[in-house]
């Protein structure tokens, strides 16, 4: 997997780790968990329909362009911010992915080591260590951790299905409710959270793909198993008695949860394609402002920074910040996805302005840290209606 142009004939294969990592990593569970609290215990049908339908729209969107020529341009973010932002706007842009990555390496490191030292009787700390080695050097030897990334994700997946079983919720999990748009709003906000860090750098995922298809089964891969992870989510919350589904797995908050020791092996395991995930694309950021650092290097950056959060276990108050992040990142895609539709077509070259995503990116960030829940809707809505009205300006010139 590279983050520059990459040569035709890949398949979804060889990318599916980290797409069905991301989507059976344990912030699914959590999102279920917690939008289901809002319901009384269950997640409406529409939420699941509507919030599927919008990580799958930003995920092709922005995936597309790292597809092969002519379908995209064979190339991941690290390549494709240069061609399509103004400088400063893409080392702005280029800065916040990387800080994010470590963030989310943190986030990841800091929840699986906390898991694998509960299983091995070392403070949290010595997990981190334990886990932090093993998926740097992965990354540093390069071309072998799609599948180690596939094999843990499988276990998460069959270590969620042993969940599903052994807990029953006492009711469904899923109900028929509408609380009206508002409500609707404020979950969306949930389910574009949750994938927008990953959507904008989707291309370092996608790079080479050579056809639709390909892109097409890496986003079932990570919506399909995302959403039924939400919801196996909001079942064990309802089973354990709170939406708090890393205590209740590892317990002993629940008599219910005492007899699944197993679970920190689940949490340990499940990180793991994600923060390779992270240090992949965090890697390349630092490699744009640090060109001749070998590629350990650049996965050190990302990986030294994370793992000194994951020991400080801010995985327990990241998340807010990272919300900021989540909210900021998505309004870059709109312009973005519809900049290479124009060079498809033959149009010229031109950088997508910085007024078609910035005051997007710009009130997603206010309205979240003024806590209204639909920020981050709001401010891809209002990335959308300017990248609308830029084409419709140059239309009218034209």
């Amino acid at each position: 997997m590279t983050g520059g142009d990459a040569d035709a004939g890949r398949s979804w294969r060889s990318a599916a780790g980290a797409w069905l990592g991301i989507g059976t990593a344990p912030g699914a569970l959590v999102l279920g968990a917690q939008v289901a609290g809002r319901h009384g215990g269950a997640l409406p049908v529409a939420v699941l329909a509507v919030g599927g339908a919008v990580m799958a729209a930003l995920l092709v969107a922005q995936g597309r362009l790292g597809l092969a020529p002519p379908l995209g341009e064979g190339a991941g973010m690290a390549v494709l911010a240069p061609r399509y932002l103004p400088p400063v706007a893409e080392r702005v842009f280029t800065a916040l992915l990387a800080v994010a990555m470590a963030g989310w390496f943190g986030f990841n490191i800091g929840l699986g080591g906390a898991a694998l030292a509960a299983l091995a009787g070392l403070p949290d700390a010595g997990g981190v260590v334990l886990l932090t080695l093993p998926v740097v050097v992965l990354f540093a030897i390069g071309g072998r951790w799609n599948a180690v990334a596939v094999g843990t994700t499988l276990t998460a997946v069959a270590l969620i299905v042993l969940v599903a079983v052994r807990l029953p919720p006492p009711e469904s999990p899923v109900s028929l409710a509408r609380d009206g748009p508002a409500a609707l709003a404020a979950d969306l906000a949930g389910y574009l959270g949750y994938v927008s860090v990953f959507a904008v750098r989707a291309p370092d995922f996608t790079a080479g793909l050579r056809r639709r298809a390909d892109l097409a089964v890496c986003v079932a891969l990570l919506v399909g198993p995302a959403l039924a992870a939400s919801v196996v989510g909001a079942g064990l919350a309802a089973a354990g008695g709170s939406a708090d589904v890393v205590a209740v797995l590892s317990g002993p908050n629940g008599p219910h949860v005492a007899g699944l020791p197993v679970a920190n092996l689940f949490v340990a395991a499940s990180v793991v394609a994600p923060t390779l995930a992270a240090v992949h694309s965090g890697a390349f950021a630092v490699a744009r402002f640090a060109p001749r650092l070998p590629r350990a290097g650049a996965a050190l950056a990302v990986a030294l920074p994370g793992a000194v959060l994951a020991a400080l276990r801010v995985d327990r108050m990241l998340l807010d910040w990272l919300t900021v992040l989540a909210a900021a990142l998505p309004a870059l895609v709109p312009p973005m996805a519809a900049e290479a539709a124009r060079r498809r077509r033959g149009g010229p070259a031109r950088p997508v302005p910085t007024w078609a995503w910035a005051p997007g990116a710009a009130a997603a960030v206010a309205l979240t840290l003024a806590g209204h829940a639909a920020a981050a809707p709001a401010g891809l809505a209002l990335s959308a209606v300017m990248t609308l009205g830029d084409h419709l300006r140059h239309r009218i010139r034209s």
